[in-house]
């Protein structure tokens, strides 16, 4: 049993944090209270929910466990008319409540990922690859060959902008910063690491650098960011201290790629330095990184869209898994 439309709208809400049928029912564009009431027994069923209480009133709660790993088709993104998604504090609480060891086994990894050196030879072939794939997932034109003779030759293509030249040396430049200072992303992650990975790629690209002071959107997303730089300073030392609680390199660098653009704590540049930030885990756990080469835009969008909005970590989980397959 998969979620559908119904299903979905109804777990929006749960992890919204309405708790009964009658809640969910009265918001916009809901069904009537009877079929929400058969859409969260279906989500009992599934394991995504548990129902607590007497059968007249129950309430409902988010088993997230099992919500990280469920699948969200696709076609549910299809519908204009799905619910907001507000930033869930509860989620990331409950999160913070897990030790080492617990966050660990929410992310089984069966590849073997072994720690060793990275070459040199292996860091250029890195650089080129996740410097022109991170920057073509954010629209650069820039292509494998392009990316190629600019870093390891210096000739800038004539047909590309000065912005999207810069972006390409912004990356080379970042995972320079990473592997000079391997030491900042070994255990605890601070926010200055995570600001300063931020600053060298958003680097003469008019995009602010330090917490973000306005409110901006998502495109094609219904998730609702917070604002504000006090609550934002909090969430991030918050989700920083998850990533870092993480003992085993594989959910740490997963967790960074998912969490950093989850809180979009900075104007512009949110994915680009969660992508940054889980190679420098990666780095310098296990000696290698990844690039998303073998992922295509619309597949990642998805996987995004299926954590902002449902809390759903098995897309991103099956992307990393496949990119760090040897």
């Amino acid at each position: 049993m998969k979620l559908n439309k119904g299903t979905s709208f109804a777990l929006i809400h749960v992890l919204n944090g309405l708790m009964q049928a009658s809640q969910i029912a009265a918001q916009p564009n809901a069904p009537d209270v009877r079929s929400v009431q058969r859409a969260l027994q279906r989500l009992v069923e599934l394991g995504l929910v548990t129902k607590q209480g007497s059968n007249n009133n129950p309430k409902y709660n988010c088993v997230y466990e099992n919500i990280l790993q469920t699948s969200v088709p696709a076609k549910l993104f299809d519908n204009d008319q799905r619910p907001d998604s507000q930033y869930r504090f509860q989620f990331i609480d409950w999160l913070d409540s897990l030790n080492g060891s617990e966050l660990d086994a929410l992310f089984p990894y069966g590849v073997n990922v072994s720690e060793t050196k990275i070459s040199a030879k292996e860091l250029e072939h890195l650089t080129v690859e996740l410097s022109w794939k991170s920057s073509s997932l954010e629209g650069n034109t820039y292509t494998l060959l392009d990316t190629q003779l600019l870093l390891t030759e210096g000739v800038r293509a004539k047909n590309r902008t000065e912005f999207e030249t810069q972006m390409i040396l912004n990356h080379k430049d970042a995972i320079a910063f990473i592997m000079t200072n391997l030491e900042l992303f070994r255990s605890s992650v601070s926010f200055a690491t995570l600001e300063e990975l931020h600053k060298i790629i958003g680097k003469n690209l008019d995009i602010e650098s330090g917490l973000r002071r306005k409110l901006v959107g998502i495109t094609a997303s219904n998730y609702k960011l917070l604002s504000g730089p006090q609550q934002l300073r909090e969430q991030a030392d918050k989700i920083l201290g998850i990533i870092s609680k993480a003992a085993q390199p594989y959910g740490r660098a997963l967790l960074a790629l998912s969490l950093i653009p989850y809180l979009q704590a900075f104007e512009d540049g949110n994915k680009r330095t969660g992508r940054l930030l889980a190679n420098a885990l990666l780095l310098a756990s296990v000696g290698r990184g990844f690039s998303l080469r073998k992922t295509d835009a619309r597949s990642l969008s998805i996987a995004y869209l299926s954590f902002y909005e449902f809390s759903s970590l098995q897309s991103l989980d099956v992307i990393l898994k496949a990119e760090l397959k040897e």
